[in-house]
């Protein structure tokens, strides 16, 4: 009986040891295919061609969905926020504006994975 209580406190230890392990490794994602789409979109501004701007701003945030599914990525969440809202500058006539965000969205999914900080200190703090 003793060595079923002992053998059961291994176990969850094992095992909950494994999720720390799993809620700390580095997030690494992939936007080859919301960087394609991007560029879709901003040959659409230069045009001033407002369906084919939405459509493929609809294909993006559809994509940044799918990827968003798979794990919550505050970096995702803020590029397909621009998205978005170069969407609606689009639909409304603003194509600077919208050109402006899609390219604060490629600059967002072009910034290099950098290690995560635990503990509330800044990066480089001592």
């Amino acid at each position: 009986m003793i060595f079923r209580k002992i053998l059961a406190v291994a176990a969850l230890t094992f095992l909950a040891l494994g999720n720390v392990y799993a809620a700390g490794s580095p997030l690494h994602e992939d936007y080859t295919a919301l960087l394609a789409i991007s560029d879709k979109m901003l040959e659409a501004a230069k045009a001033s061609d407002t369906t084919a701007f939405s459509a493929a701003a609809s294909e993006a945030s559809d994509v940044a969905k799918d990827q968003g599914n798979k794990g919550n990525s505050p970096r995702l969440q803020r590029i397909s926020t621009k998205i978005k809202q170069a969407k609606k500058a689009a639909k409304g006539g603003d194509f600077t504006l919208a050109t402006k965000l899609v390219e604060e969205a490629r600059v967002e999914m072009n910034k290099p994975d950098t290690k995560p900080t635990f503990g509330g200190m800044a990066e480089g703090a001592q």
